[in-house]
């Protein structure tokens, strides 16, 4: 009887062990410190307030790649990855690993910009300016397009996710499809907040002119302009999103200060849903916008809007003077307009960094856009939309993120219009 009471108190204690061997296993190691390398002209603490983990608790892979994901979005890094090292005492610590991107960008460079078609621009681009995320830029363009400005921005300058921007512009160029000269005044500033990390608001001012030349008659808008804008974002990677949603609201009201109570609004929303539908690296992920504008007030010819391009509804060229005075194609101008995309983005090469520590990586794209716009809100809902659809090449570059390649082909009324090719930067949604 004895050798079985002890039989049993071994089999109890073994199967105790079992027990508490499999907790052991089945946890989470505890992270007891939290450190990042990489950076060389970063400050610590920019890195540092991204970092949501907490000290002291179980590991937890999904709030380590949150982390690791508000590092990414600065923008000021080639790459971010995280670890858990082992220590001796049973803990881990989790590390973070950055690659600092490019932070000046040359004096001289080719610009490109769709309606105003090459430019070369001259000045100075300093990313993450003084190791703090900020970025300052001086200089101009010649070419198709000229300005000069000088741009300041910090993306937490105080407090809580508390931003400033700063800047002063003057530009020229030819109207797309105005017979204008037009010149372009602007000093303005603006502060934002977050509310969260989702939640995030801005609020500010310019006051600019805005001059409209002709071979007889010049228009001269002088205005005093606030504006706002909210929005609210849970995308995980900002420059290629792979899941979440992101909306805005941006409101921009022109007062006029030359008293001929020539005062207009624009309120601009847009909606951006995302999906992966095949994880991994080589990952397929589904994106839904869809973006509208409204304008009240004074609407003279020169506030006059187009659709076609590669923000609006590609496959269509950016129109000309002639289709406007033609009047054959009013479909394509007003003041109102509404586009939505459908796009499925399939990652082919990965990104990753080279060995002149720029990312590097390609993926494919397949598109489809319709909009509408109207002189008036009443014609968005009667009129036959544009259809455009095509595909793309995108290209992660430094500062930038995104350089998209894009062609596309334009139908209206079921019939086929034309094709276009484009060169553009940052992603379309």
């Amino acid at each position: 009887m004895e050798n079985i009471i002890q039989l049993l108190k071994r089999l109890a204690r073994t199967v105790l062990l079992m027990l508490w061997v499999t907790v052991l296993v089945g946890q989470a190691p505890i992270v007891s410190q939290i450190d990042f390398i990489g950076n060389e002209i970063t400050k610590d603490y920019i890195i540092r307030r991204e970092i949501q983990h907490p000290v002291g608790v179980p590991l937890d892979s999904a709030l380590a790649e949150h982390s690791r994901d508000r590092i990414d979005n600065l923008g000021i890094f080639s790459h971010v990855s995280w670890q858990a090292v082992p220590l001796e005492d049973g803990t881990v610590r989790l590390r973070y690993t950055v690659i600092e991107s490019w932070r000046f960008f040359p004096g001289v460079l080719p610009q490109y910009k769709e309606d105003t078609g090459w430019s070369l621009q001259i000045g100075l681009l300093v990313n993450n300016f003084r190791g703090r995320n900020e970025s300052l830029a001086v200089g101009g363009e010649i070419g198709g397009r000229q300005s000069f400005g000088v741009q300041f921005v910090d993306p937490w300058i105080v407090g809580d996710h508390i931003s400033f921007d700063l800047g002063l512009n003057k530009v020229f160029l030819q109207h797309p499809f105005l017979p204008y000269d037009v010149i372009i005044k602007t000093a303005g500033a603006n502060i934002g907040r977050y509310f969260g990390y989702q939640r995030k608001m801005k609020i500010g001012f310019e006051a600019a002119s805005k001059t409209f030349a002709g071979d007889s008659i010049t228009y001269e808008y002088r205005y005093f302009a606030p504006q706002a804008t909210f929005a609210y974002d849970t995308r995980d990677i900002y420059s290629d999103p792979t899941q979440g949603v992101y909306y805005y609201n941006y409101v921009y009201s022109m007062f006029d200060i030359t008293g001929n109570k020539q005062n207009i609004l624009f309120w601009e929303q847009s909606y951006s849903w995302f999906r992966t539908l095949i994880p991994k690296q080589k990952r397929l992920v589904l994106g839904l916008n869809l973006r509208g504008r409204f304008s009240f007030g004074a609407l003279a010819e020169e506030w006059m809007e187009y659709l076609g391009g590669a923000y609006s509804v590609r496959g269509w060229k950016i129109p000309t003077r002639g289709i406007y005075q033609s009047g054959e194609r009013n479909y394509r101008f007003g003041y109102h307009w509404l586009v939505s995309s459908l796009e499925l983005r399939q990652t082919l090469l990965p990104k990753f960094v080279t060995k002149l520590r720029n990312e590097f990586g390609l993926s494919v794209s397949a598109f489809l856009d319709v909009g509408v716009i109207g002189r008036t809100r009443a014609e968005l809902l009667r009129k036959p939309p544009l259809i455009g659809v095509g595909f793309g090449l995108l290209v992660p570059t430094p500062v930038i993120q995104i350089m998209r390649l894009d062609y596309g082909w334009a139908f209206y009324r079921g019939r086929y219009q034309e094709r276009s090719f484009y060169l553009s930067f940052g992603q379309k949604f």
